[in-house]
Parts: structure tokens; sequence; C-alpha cells
């Protein structure tokens, strides 16, 4: 049953971007734009993180643009909080897995208002989805514990609720340790929301994202001990883009 849903959820979302990013004409004038592509990098920061992406669009005329999208994200849970240990590092205690994400989708951007000659802020509203691959890497920490002989040491193992109480913990260990047990969860994703065009030269991408995000997967995410496993992540977000249009010279 959860599959089917999963299923359902792709193609609505598909489904939705297709119909979005369709050229409707709606009886305004030609105009002509020698502007036919552009790029940018963006970087965002979260309601749970921050992240860096690429952005490649073709320009269909001066009302609709449509492209690819990829993005890193790094994902934390609201209830993470860094707690200082007897030896003065510091841990997040309950942490359980890092968490990070790669999105690579299609989507377009649709402008409300055009920018006068003389400058001013180009307003649209834009709709991204495509497929989301997160990667959990378990949390790994240096524990106190005691040999046969009675002496105490500190060895690295692999944090565990049930077993690993706070005064038992060193420091952490560095996050390499779990990459062997790395753990992929499959999902689709869909952004939207507002963007706001501030460049006065046309060549340029000056850009200002206001949106939100959601990740579905089919393998639940788990962030933090004693804390639900989530199957969907969602977050507001703030992003700013940096780039070129080009025109089929370039």
């Amino acid at each position: 049953m959860r599959r089917f849903r999963f299923l359902a959820c792709f193609f609505f979302l598909w489904s939705s971007i297709s119909a979005l990013c369709q050229d409707i004409n709606l009886g305004e004038p030609e105009t002509l734009w020698v502007r036919k592509r552009q790029w940018d990098i963006y970087a965002n920061i979260h309601t749970n993180g921050v992240g860096l992406g690429f952005r490649y669009d073709y320009i269909k005329n001066i009302r609709l643009q449509h492209g690819i999208d990829m993005e890193y994200t790094y994902y934390r849970h609201f209830k993470e909080q860094r707690l200082a240990l007897a030896e003065g590092s510091t841990i997040v205690y309950g942490k359980k897995n890092y968490f990070g994400l790669l999105r690579a989708g299609y989507g377009c951007t649709r402008i409300l208002n055009t920018k006068h000659y003389s400058g001013g802020v180009e307003v649209g509203y834009f709709f991204y989805g495509g497929v989301s691959l997160g990667f959990s890497v378990p949390v790994y920490i240096n524990v106190y514990t005691y040999t046969a002989g009675g002496e105490l040491i500190s060895e690295v193992q692999r944090y565990d609720e049930n077993k690993h109480s706070i005064n038992m913990i060193k420091s952490s260990a560095p996050i390499y340790k779990g990459m062997k047990d790395m753990k992929v969860h499959p999902g689709i994703y869909a952004k939207t929301g507002l963007s706001f065009d501030f460049s006065s030269n046309d060549a340029l991408v000056i850009k200002l994202d206001i949106g939100v995000a959601a990740d579905a997967y089919m393998i639940p995410v788990e962030k933090m001990a004693f804390v639900n496993k989530q199957y969907l992540l969602l977050t507001g977000y703030l992003a700013i883009h940096l780039g070129k249009r080009l025109t089929n010279y370039e």
C-alpha cells in the first residue's frame, strides 16, 4: 500500500510539472528576445540546514523558462542540540545518523511581470520536481569501556541509544567511520515558491527565491533516537542565485 501511494505521488508530481511548463498562448504580442538560455549556481538556507545547487534553463519566451535543477542539501533534525562533554568536546546527544540528500529534477518558472528597460524587479513563480536520493551515515562515538584486566580505555562504537548514556561518551568519532554502513533512501521531491530577479543587466542572473520543498522517501529517515522515522521531509527556504543569460552564439 505504501509503495502504491509513493507511485501515485510520483505520477501526480510529473503531471503537475508537465501542465505548469506548457507554453500557453495568452494573446500577448510577440517580443524579440535574444537571450535563449541561462544558468546559475545558488546557495540556500532552509529550516533544517543549508544547500548548494545548479540550474540550467531554456528561455521559451519572456514569460516562460524551463530546464533542469540539481542540488545537494544537508538536513538536520530540529531537535538536535549540542551538549558539552567532560573532556571538553561537544556532541549532539541522541543523533543517530548524519543525513544529506541529492536532488535532480525538471521544472519551470513563469514570469508574472517583466522588468522595465531601466531596471526594476522581475517577479515569477516556479515549480521544480524530480528524483531525490537521501544518504544516512550512522553516528559513531568514542566511548569509555574497560578491558578484561579492568583498565579504562576508549574505543569507537556505533551510537546505540539503548546502550550509551551521556556519561559513557568521550567524544564524537569522525563521520567517515560510518561510511561503510551508509544507507540510501530513494524518493521524489518538489519545490515551489516565488522568484525575484534584481539584475539591471539582462545578461546577468541575480535572483532571490523564497519557497518550500518536500521530499518523500520509500525508506524512512531516522535522524534522532526516540523520535519517529520520517517518510516526508518538509522545509521552507531562501536561495540566492547568481549566473548568466546566453544567446545562441555563446
